[in-house]
């Protein structure tokens, strides 16, 4: 039977690449939710906990630092200081109510930039991206579209 792995001798500590500590409230698949700490590259974005291609994403909890399944991550919600906002940007803007299949819900202002032929709600939620972007009055919250049931426009 193998021995008790130390904690100097697990594989998180190999990983010594600069990251930035970003507080969130991670929601998960069952609705679940749970303050975190993301750990984000300088010159990053909170986006790549959503978006990146492999299977888990570490990330500190109050207990300690978690692998957590992508595909389990249902919305991260970070203070508008932590995200970049594009207010400049020309684009749609729609106030909107977004439910999850945790029955969670979420609401805010959905803001996209569109060809002009593609302007619709519809059109953005039937992008390629695997997220949407939800900005309430202090927060930007990044939902996985895998896991909304409906978008109501309000």
């Amino acid at each position: 039977m193998p021995s008790p792995t130390r904690k100097e001798d697990r594989s998180q500590p190999l990983l010594k690449l600069p990251k930035n500590q970003t507080p969130a409230l991670l929601t998960m698949h069952d609705g679940g939710e749970a303050q975190v700490f993301l750990f984000v590259a300088p010159g990053d974005h909170v986006t790549q906990v959503i978006e990146d291609t492999a299977r888990f994403v570490p990330m500190t909890f109050s207990s300690g630092t978690k692998l957590v399944a992508r595909e389990a991550i249902a919305a991260i919600r970070v203070h508008v200081m932590h995200a970049p906002v594009e207010d400049e940007l020309p684009g749609e803007r729609q106030l909107a109510v977004v439910r999850l299949t945790s029955g969670k819900e979420l609401r805010g202002e959905i803001r996209w930039v569109a060809p002009e032929h593609r302007r619709r709600m519809l059109d953005f939620l039937n992008n390629d991206t695997s997220h949407v972007v939800v900005h309430d009055t202090e927060h930007v919250i990044y939902i996985a579209k895998a896991h909304v049931v409906s978008v109501e426009e309000v």
